[in-house]
């Protein structure tokens, strides 16, 4: 009789294994939007289409968010925040018998949290001159200088390859079938780069150059035998080392977050949700400023110099009301910001505030009537 209950119990459990990873595998690929600010637009077939609340990003589409944010889901509660003036486009996307997600990055900042992924799913994040392959964890991305990534992992780890840049003078696609070129992406790929929690790593510009220095040369014969001695050479272009936390980007990172799983499949099943979605996005974002209200408070700063030796700025806070805060600005998600000052921890609304006076300079976030 145990026998049988036994195996009973191994067929439910396989069903119900299967049917999980069916559900999976078959889930509709898009990001859906769940929050943004400003005005931001998706460059789809040819057609520029504004954003809103619910809008459910394809494969191939490019997003430039200007002087807005936005923050995306996708069906398996990956949560990706892009800040101003980012440009990113999508390569694949998860769901419908794809297990890759794959977002290419041509300038600005990403705010990555991802869910524990399955062994067959891959999340990445791409450069022309890097990938990167995340394994459950949270992390920013940033291309600066063009080209070139820096990556800071706050949990988990990232592994990053280097990829061969487009050569500037000769067609790729008689790069592609050079022998040497491809020995060339090997050697890349085979000196992968760890990024473990609280490390940073960045591509150097020295990549870029001496990438194009070995793609200028691969019709020399002398190459093939050259190209193993650049190994070293490539290792030193990516600098890594371990970073201290900043508590802002700790609270950035707090405010990153995801809605109802149950309001993304519904948005990506053609379903307007923005209501919904906004309802439920504004209650666990005020949440986490009540967290990040409380750790502030905990810190007991009483001076302006405790204020910036914490948080590493000095900030003063204009009101209308002529009232004035010194301290610093913990975070801002849209409309709201937490200030921590001299006075006490505020949170508040951008129409309260006239501007913000920095140390060297002043950011005008209203202008006088």
């Amino acid at each position: 009789m145990n026998r049988k209950l036994f195996l009973l119990f191994l067929i439910v459990t396989f069903i119900g294994s299967s049917n999980f990873c069916s559900k999976v595998s078959k889930s509709k690929p898009g990001l859906v939007v769940i929050f943004l600010t400003g005005k931001v637009d998706v460059q789809r077939n040819g057609k520029l289409i504004p954003l809103s609340l619910g809008s459910v990003l394809q494969k191939d589409d490019t997003i430039k968010t200007n002087s807005g944010t936005l923050d995306l889901q996708t069906s398996l509660g990956h949560v990706i925040r892009l800040k101003s003036y980012t440009n990113l486009s999508i390569d694949s996307l998860h769901g419908e018998g794809s297990e890759e997600t794959s977002l290419a990055v041509k300038t600005g900042l990403l705010l990555v949290k991802t869910n524990k992924l399955s062994q067959k799913e891959q999340f990445k994040i791409s450069t022309p001159t890097a990938i990167a392959g995340v394994r459950g964890t949270a992390f920013s991305f940033e291309v600066v200088q063009g080209t070139l990534p820096k990556i800071k992992v706050y949990e988990g780890m990232v592994a990053m390859t280097l990829k061969a840049p487009v050569s500037q003078e000769i067609p790729a696609d008689k790069i592609a079938e050079n022998p040497n070129y491809q020995k060339f992406q090997k050697l890349l790929e085979e000196n992968e780069i760890v990024i473990s929690e609280e490390e940073e790593a960045e591509v150097k510009p020295e990549f870029d150059q001496l990438a194009q220095t070995i793609l200028n040369r691969l019709d020399d014969a002398s190459i093939a035998q050259s190209i193993e001695k650049f190994r070293n050479d490539l290792v030193r272009t990516v600098q890594k080392g371990k970073f201290e936390r900043d508590p802002r980007e700790s609270a950035d990172l707090e405010t990153l977050v995801k809605v109802n799983e149950d309001l993304v499949s519904g948005s990506l099943d053609n379903k307007y949700l923005a209501k919904e979605i906004e309802k439920d996005q504004s209650e666990k974002l005020n949440i986490a400023f009540d967290k990040l209200e409380s750790e502030a408070s905990a810190q007991k700063l009483a001076s302006e110099e405790e204020i910036q030796k914490y948080y590493s700025v000095l900030e003063s806070v204009h009101k209308l009301d002529k009232t004035v805060l010194h301290g610093a600005v913990v975070a801002q998600v849209g409309n709201t910001m937490l200030v921590h000052s001299t006075k006490g921890i505020y949170r508040l609304d951008v129409s309260e505030v006239e501007y913000i006076q920095y140390k060297n300079f002043d950011v005008i976030t209203k202008k006088k009537k």
